[in-house]
């Protein structure tokens, strides 16, 4: 019977090994695919590569930067090491080596080792041999798979390091589809979140309500103990509470209690800065995310976690998220008080109007008109017995109409100016301006006509200004600014006189205020003491 030659064997024992360890590769990649849970793969994995490469014993740990943890391992026999599964990272160890070098490494034997310290470990574990390869996740060392042999036996095969670098690459490949899926549930969770948010703030409930689902939701996600939404009310250093939540036994701050900031905290410097911020203060991580309402920085969203558990990061940015329905949910609030106040001082003001109006008629044209009805009615009776005082009492009655004439047209002016009707904003507001007891420069750059709303609405901001001009600012001269871009009809009325006016309810800067946001836009008023008044309006102009 013929013998089989050294090289035949050699090369069937090669293509053996290389089947087996296909075989092997195969099956943990399986594993893989199927998203077998972290402890479940590792072990699986520890098992075949201790058997693919003859090893005694097998283990994958996980590197923190600090330490290094046992998450799976497999011995040959019952053999183990010590009690303690995490080690200090450090030394001279095949697990050192490895993640110093972010490459595969190899120790053949004791006298590869570069301390005494390190070689007495290994005689103390009984080890011969080792071979150790990186578990690389996003680009990082995540941890370490090893074989060993203990004393006695050979060293691995030359190479073998480098096969056991694949079964690494499957064992991060599983890592990182574990940490995908855990991404993917934690958002999938903040997105389930965020809508149950977003509903109760479409359907209009209380923002406290509101805020305390926000602060309840954002408490969960972030694994905080302690979350506050707070209020910048003008005073330094000092910020009052809408809500808060906590999850400690104690009871959190309640709405409307101050606090005080670490003035140069993440709070502190999310409302200087407007934007999102994390920082270490107190023992504690702190994230923050400006709460920006109706285009005014007015708070902040906070979450705190003990200083031993930072944020991962981005954590602030999607804080944002929670901060910007916070913040919606609060405007839409004060939108709708803001609505119910002005249509209730629209009511007033039409009531206002309509009895100034009744008045002004029964004390003016009114009067007149019956007067000229009595003249007419004695005229009339005393026509032929008296015809030269009948020619009187008609003249007299002619002169009345004339008055009573006079009278509506002077009311019907104060209601909306024929002028403006007839020839637009350029004529009315000159006509206007020529009335003032002081200079008016108007400076009018708009030729062409404005919609009739957008007209009224800029004449009545300059009327109303040089009205309240006349009677309060004791002023000497004032300019009237109009102008179009982007969109907007843009009135500026300016003063130089002493300043300090102020919108308050029924004066007649709220009216106009009322006036131009019913046509989508807005007043602002600019009046310190001392410095005169600039009233601005910036009026929607429709196609």
């Amino acid at each position: 019977m013929a013998s089989i030659s050294d090289p035949a064997r050699r090369e069937a024992d090669d293509l053996g090994r290389l089947l087996n360890e296909q075989a092997a590769l195969r099956r943990v990649a399986t594993l893989v695919a199927s998203g077998t849970a972290e402890t479940e793969l590792v072990s699986a994995v520890a098992s075949e590569i201790g058997r693919l490469l003859g090893a005694d014993t097998a283990a994958a740990l996980r590197f923190d930067g600090e330490t290094l943890q046992v998450i799976g391992d497999w011995f040959e026999d019952d053999r183990r090491f010590e009690a303690s599964r995490t080690y200090t990272y450090g030394g001279d160890t095949i697990s050192a080596r490895v993640i110093g070098a972010a490459a595969p490494a190899r120790i053949d034997s004791a006298d590869d080792l570069r301390s005494d310290f390190a070689r007495d470990r290994w005689a103390q574990l009984g080890i011969g041999a080792s071979l150790g390869a990186p578990i690389v996740v996003e680009g990082e060392v995540w941890g370490v798979v090893t074989v060993s042999r203990f004393a006695g036996n050979p060293p691995f095969d030359s190479g073998a390091e480098h096969r056991l670098a694949d079964f690494a690459g499957l064992v991060a490949q599983a890592i990182a589809n574990a940490e995908a899926r855990r991404e993917m549930a934690a958002l999938i969770e903040e997105q389930s979140a965020l809508r149950r948010i977003a509903t109760l703030v479409a359907g209009g409930r209380p923002p406290q309500e509101v805020l305390a689902e926000v602060t309840a939701q954002v408490g969960r996600l972030f694994d905080a103990h302690a979350v506050n939404i707070v209020e910048w009310q003008g005073v330094l250093d000092e910020v009052a509470v809408m809500c808060a939540w906590t999850a400690d036994p104690l009871p959190p701050p309640q709405a409307g209690d101050l606090l005080r900031p670490d003035p140069k905290g993440t709070i502190a410097s999310t409302l200087e800065t407007g934007h999102a911020q994390r920082s270490t203060e107190s023992d504690a991580w702190v994230i923050a995310a400006p709460l920006i309402i109706n285009g005014t920085l007015r708070g902040t969203l906070s979450v705190h976690r003990a200083a031993d558990h930072p944020f991962p990061n981005g954590a602030e940015a999607r804080l944002r998220s929670f901060a910007d329905l916070a913040a919606h949910s609060i405007s839409n609030d004060q939108a709708q008080e803001e609505l119910r106040a002005s249509r209730a001082r629209i009511v007033n003001a039409g009531d206002t109007a309509r009895q100034r109006l009744e008045r002004n008629l029964h004390d003016g044209a009114q009067q007149r008109l019956v007067s000229v009805s009595i003249s007419l009615r004695v005229a009339l009776a005393r026509l032929a017995a008296d015809p030269e005082q009948s020619r009187e009492l008609l003249t007299a009655a002619a002169d009345e109409l004339t008055h009573a004439l006079q009278d509506l047209r002077d009311l019907a002016r104060g209601l909306h100016p024929a002028i403006l009707s007839e020839h637009g904003l350029r004529p009315a507001l000159e006509a206007l301006t020529r009335r003032a007891p002081f200079p008016v420069t108007v400076d009018n750059e708009v030729a062409e006509r404005l919609p009739a709303p957008v007209e009224a609405a800029a004449y009545y901001v300059v009327a109303e200004s040089l009205t309240n001009v006349t009677k309060y600012a004791k002023a000497t001269a004032v300019t009237v600014g109009v102008r179009c871009s982007d969109g907007f009809a843009h009135v500026e009325v300016t003063d130089d006189g002493i300043g300090g006016a102020r919108v308050a309810e029924g004066s007649g800067i709220r009216g106009l205020a009322d006036r131009v946001e019913a046509l989508g836009g807005r007043l602002e008023l600019d009046s310190r003491p001392g410095h005169g008044t600039t009233v601005r309006a910036y009026i929607p102009v429709a196609d």
